[in-house]
């Protein structure tokens, strides 16, 4: 059993190893995908490769034992034969991951997350205010509530946040780009890549960006961006209608680019959605699309769109655009 995983790992990092390489072709990508698919242990070796390697890098030029086993792993993989690669690979992500584990987080914040929520799932709590929090699809944050503050920390994800009323304790939705305080009642924050959006339902929100060098107020009936440098108005939106999409778990999109759609829809589904996001983003959505049924949502897509949608296993679905469709 030993030597079955063993053999297991080693190829997981042959694998990783000429994916970082940038050898694969697509064809040799879905083999990949197709090999991890044989078993748990597959998938589970081929998560942990990645990880490994995604840390490594960022921990290039630092101080920690893991500098010399990245080096020493790269170095063998461009100077030697890939079989002592491989081996120096494994031999890093032993060192490595201890090392690791005094300079960052040696696991995503969202899995220590006080809350968090898995794909497809949609979830509502009662905040220790009175207040209420909702979140869907994968989406993580953490709570600071005592006798001073009321701060939410989103780390990922998506909120619908319904506000108690509390003259004393700011109500604060924290995420990377800024600082949002709540003067009002009723809002939805997500984060999306570097920048925070913010979709105010009833009332008013403070948006502050996160270098403190403009505060907004966002009305009901308003959209804002917040990224780190500053928080702009981003269009109208339809309270009710955002309200309705959520009491339906439905996503509602308008002139929206496609890669933009497909990314909401993988938030709520396990495995991967695969695509290339040049090649279809001159491609707009304008509907109202099931997240509790993402399957049926990309069939609706590949209905009114020139896409192909391809499933290889329950957890890899390709699209790909379709020259040849006439729709």
């Amino acid at each position: 059993m030993h030597d079955a995983r063993q053999q297991i790992e080693e190829q997981a990092a042959e694998w990783l190893l000429r994916l970082h390489e940038g050898e694969l072709s697509e064809a040799q990508r879905l083999a990949f995908e197709c090999w991890k698919q044989q078993g748990p242990h597959y998938a589970a070796a081929a998560a942990r490769m990645e990880e490994v390697i995604t840390r490594m890098q960022a921990l290039r030029g630092k101080k920690a034992p893991a500098r010399a086993a990245l080096n020493a792993a790269f170095a063998q993989q461009k100077s030697h034969r890939r079989k002592r690669a491989v081996r120096a690979l494994l031999l890093a992500c032993s060192l490595a991951v201890p090392a690791a584990a005094l300079l960052i987080s040696p696991y995503p914040q969202q899995w220590m997350a006080d809350v968090r929520n898995g794909p497809g799932q949609w979830q509502t709590l009662q905040l220790a205010d009175g207040s209420t929090l909702t979140l869907n699809g994968i989406s993580a944050a953490n709570l600071h509530f005592d006798s001073r503050q009321r701060r939410i920390d989103l780390l990922q994800g998506e909120i619908l946040v319904e506000v108690a009323h509390d003259s004393t304790r700011p109500f604060i939705v924290q995420t990377a780009q800024g600082t949002l305080r709540a003067l009002g009642t009723r809002f939805v924050v997500k984060r999306e890549g570097d920048v925070t959006v913010l979709s105010m339902l009833q009332s008013r929100v403070a948006a502050q960006s996160a270098n403190a060098q403009q505060t907004l107020e966002v009305d009901a009936g308003s959209r804002a961006l917040v990224s780190t440098h500053g928080v702009q108005l981003a269009g109208s939106i339809d309270p009710a209608s955002i309200n309705e999409a959520w009491r339906r778990h439905q996503l509602v999109v308008e002139n929206r680019p496609l890669p933009d759609v497909l990314d909401e829809i993988a938030r709520h589904r396990s495995g991967r959605v695969q695509f290339d996001r040049t090649a279809l983003q001159s491609l707009r959505v304008s509907a109202v699309i099931p997240l509790d049924d993402s399957d049926h949502a990309l069939q609706l897509l590949a209905q009114t769109l020139p896409i192909k949608v391809r499933s290889f296993t329950p957890w890899l679905i390709l699209v790909d655009p379709d020259d040849s469709a006439n729709k």
